[in-house]
């Protein structure tokens, strides 16, 4: 009530003191709103720090610095000239509620950076005439989601490990499988790819929400390949590295 608030009791010094008072207060709450402006920009460094520092260490690879190696031996080469099976897309797959043929869309290759084929739906196999073997998709295979704003460009691996029934896999239509040759390490190129991955996004054409990226613009991907043995050293050396950026960000 304002009787309550009339009725309080309160400090009042003379008025020359009142104004030195809330001079003081004035600049020392300036001093506190800058501190909190320096904290929340530390902390979104922080934050930021981890990715930072995985953009960082994709850079070094692909620029031949991670290892200390020297660059003898490296090129640059189409990624459509160094692939076991031609660069395309998967087909349009028709559904049953269950069958023994898993189809692989594009929230199987996550956000997060892992595959979950706990996402997957499955294929009519009345329909499985339509796709050859090599159609189906191998223990290292590179996917890279095609269709759509948000989801087009992301790059993800996919390893036997991620599908414990070993049950049969095909991509559908908005996904890319890039398969490299046996003589090329596929961890390197998922790598190589993966620190392109901004740029891939670029790549896409169409409407806001139907955005579409072409196995002819990924199949004329230019990019570096040093020697066979430069590549494992390169990914034996990030496969220790990027999990401590991943630990990061969970600390963060």
């Amino acid at each position: 009530s304002a009787k309550k608030v009339a009725a309080l009791l309160i400090p009042l010094p003379p008025l020359e003191e009142q104004r030195r008072i809330v001079s003081r207060l004035d600049a020392l709450m300036t001093k506190i709103a800058e501190l909190e402006a320096a904290e929340d920009e530390l902390e979104a460094l922080e934050r930021k720090f981890p990715c930072d520092m995985r953009d960082a260490l994709l850079q070094a690879a692909i620029e031949g610095k991670l290892t200390g190696g020297k660059r003898e031996g490296w090129r640059f080469v189409r990624l459509g000239d160094i692939v076991a099976k031609s660069i395309k897309r998967g087909k349009t797959p028709k559904y049953v509620p269950h069958s023994n043929t898993l189809v692989f869309a594009q929230k199987c290759n996550t956000k997060r950076g892992d595959i979950d084929l706990s996402l997957a739906l499955y294929l009519d196999e009345a329909t499985i005439v339509k796709y050859p073997e090599e159609e189906f998709m191998l223990d290292g295979d590179i996917v890279l989601n095609s269709t759509g704003r948000g989801t087009l460009g992301r790059v993800g691996q996919y390893r036997i490990t991620d599908n414990p029934q070993n049950m049969p896999l095909v991509p559908d239509s908005h996904v890319t499988i890039i398969r490299p040759l046996k003589n090329i390490s596929s961890e390197f190129i998922y790598y190589v790819l993966k620190h392109y991955q901004t740029y891939i996004e670029t790549l896409g054409e169409g409407s806001t929400n139907q955005t579409e990226l072409s196995a002819k613009k990924v199949a004329a991907l230019l990019i570096p390949l040093p020697p066979l043995e430069e590549q494992h050293r390169i990914v034996s050396r990030l496969n220790e590295l990027l999990p401590l950026c991943e630990a990061l960000e969970k600390i963060t």
